[in-house]
């Protein structure tokens, strides 16, 4: 009967990531369980805009579906989200042409990096906050952040574990943003290499802890600089856009 577009807000913390595996729960298999039980199928594959590494979360994640019959798209809302954990919902559904993927229709991503500032722990940031604990220089970061946007090689940013062709890609836009002891790093691209964002947000940290600026660079030179891939808990999927639908 038609094709349905889903936004699934996660707190990945519990997920093995995004894609179904053999080892551990994922966020795909626990929707597409609850899917079923709410359509009485034995089974509903969904197709998502693309994949969350274990431990990142999702506010935007996008996905869609096949459906066989006639199905109002906010009592899937409500019925799926009375079968689904706590740490999971779809908070929009609605139809979509036939033609839309959820993957293939996505003009760019936005992501975000969180950061706590603090000496002591924060149990009510630490879920989707990164602690760190002295405040980085906040302008020497928004200068590096200018240097990663537009259409780099990002090989240096990537880490082991890709199967993705080419290590081209267009950041967009980079904007670090202080929210009192808070600080976000607000990402948008066409696509990402594996770890690329969290490797991109580790390095500028550095650099506001004094890193010189001459390493954004060198990086994308190909050269390698010291710093650390930054958790996952920090990073959030906020929004995929969509031009045609």
């Amino acid at each position: 009967m038609g094709r349905i577009k889903l936004i699934v807000e996660y707190v990945g913390t519990g997920y093995c990531g995004w894609q179904s595996q053999k080892n551990g729960v994922s966020v795909q298999d626990t929707l597409e369980k609850a899917l079923a039980q709410f359509l009485h199928k034995s089974f509903v594959r969904v197709y998502a805009a693309g994949r969350t590494d274990v431990g990142v979360h999702a506010r935007g994640q996008t996905v869609h579906l096949d459906v066989d019959e006639d199905v109002n798209p906010f009592k899937l809302c409500l019925g799926v989200n009375l079968l689904l954990p706590p740490d999971l919902s779809v908070v929009d559904a609605a139809k979509v042409s036939d033609d839309f993927d959820a993957r293939f229709d996505a003009v760019d991503k936005t992501y975000c990096y969180r950061m706590s500032v603090s000496p002591t722990r924060r149990p009510t940031l630490d879920v989707f906050c990164l602690q760190v604990y002295k405040m980085p220089d906040v302008s020497a970061m928004r200068e590096g952040a200018k240097l990663l946007v537009g259409r780099h090689d990002f090989a240096a940013f990537q880490n082991s574990g890709s199967n993705l062709k080419g290590t081209v890609r267009t950041v967009n836009g980079l904007d670090v943003v202080q929210k009192g002891s808070v600080l976000e790093f607000w990402v948008n691209g066409t696509a990402f290499l594996y770890n690329q964002v969290r490797n991109m947000c580790g390095l500028l940290l550095e650099v506001g802890y004094g890193l010189p600026l001459s390493a954004v660079g060198d990086m994308l030179q190909g050269k390698r600089v010291r710093y650390k891939t930054l958790p996952a808990k920090g990073l959030t999927l906020d929004k995929v856009n969509y031009e045609k639908h």
